[in-house]
């Protein structure tokens, strides 16, 4: 627990060393981020052989990522993000092709998927950031640790009914819920500071609330995506780079799956002064 605790702060304190300068800071922890997610993914699925060396399937994923956060910060606008993914698209089955039968459909398709998955979802706390009050907005994909949390102590004290009992025998109900209020409550306190000290619209209130109780929901979703990707694959932990942790994956799975539905909130729902 202690190692987690450590763990957890330095997480805290290099999000902050990033998400408040944004630009190309953000850019490049979160393009380094989205590679190492993306192997974990890409080594989970089988598309490289445990403990082997990136295969070309993968290294056409990392050229495709590049690509993507290249055009990213240049364009900024999640339109051209169609662009990233044809190109990924195309370039990881032209290397399936013309290498036939080095790898197999699937593991084409796997490699597509991780690229979808880990960078694509990532790079939109990035937009984040760029938009009005962004700098706090930013932060807003992360609830998913304080819903993580909720739905833990929750579930440990009011856990009766099991949510997913084949994939996640130790998920309730009642912590399901328990996250989402705790969530919810969070994202009124934001709010309310944001309407206090910076927007003066109250609305700033209620539409965080509503972002994070959606968040939350598919946050959990998110959890169960990655739990469920583990116990396919017969793995505990998709990485050991995060002591107490595991890997990217096994930290930042909700806040990868949940990152765009927070972006696509905020632009509906637009909080402005």
């Amino acid at each position: 627990m202690k190692t987690r605790v450590i763990s957890g702060i330095i997480i805290a304190i290099v999000l902050a060393a990033v998400l408040i300068p944004g630009g190309y800071v953000l850019a490049a922890a979160l393009l380094i981020v989205s590679m190492i997610g993306f192997s974990e993914v890409t080594g989970a699925l089988g598309v490289r052989e445990n403990g082997g060396k990136f295969n070309l399937l993968e290294i056409c994923g990392f050229i495709s990522i590049i690509v993507h956060y290249v055009q990213m910060v240049l364009i900024r606008d999640y339109r051209y993000f169609v662009f990233a993914i044809m190109f990924a698209f195309f370039l990881i089955m032209v290397c399936y092709v013309l290498t036939f039968p080095r790898f197999t459909a699937s593991q084409a398709i796997y490699t597509f998927f991780a690229f979808l998955y880990v960078p694509i979802n990532l790079s939109f706390i990035f937009l984040l950031r760029i938009r009005p009050l962004g700098i706090y907005l930013a932060w807003i994909p992360f609830i998913a640790w304080v819903c993580d949390t909720c739905a833990y102590f929750a579930g440990r004290a009011f856990g009766r009914h099991k949510l997913v009992p084949v994939l996640s025998p130790k998920k309730t109900v009642e912590g399901a819920v328990g996250g989402t209020l705790g969530a919810v409550a969070v994202g009124a306190i934001f709010g309310y500071l944001l309407y206090r000290n910076k927007t003066g619209n109250i609305d700033a209130v209620y539409m965080l609330m509503i972002i994070t109780f959606v968040g939350s929901i598919i946050s959990q979703i998110g959890d169960l995506v990655a739990s469920g990707i583990k116990r396919n694959h017969n793995i505990k932990d998709y990485g050991h780079l995060i002591p107490g942790h595991g890997g990217i994956m096994d930290r930042f799975d909700s806040v990868i799956f949940v990152t765009p539905c927070i972006y696509f909130l905020s632009v509906i729902l637009s909080i402005t002064t």
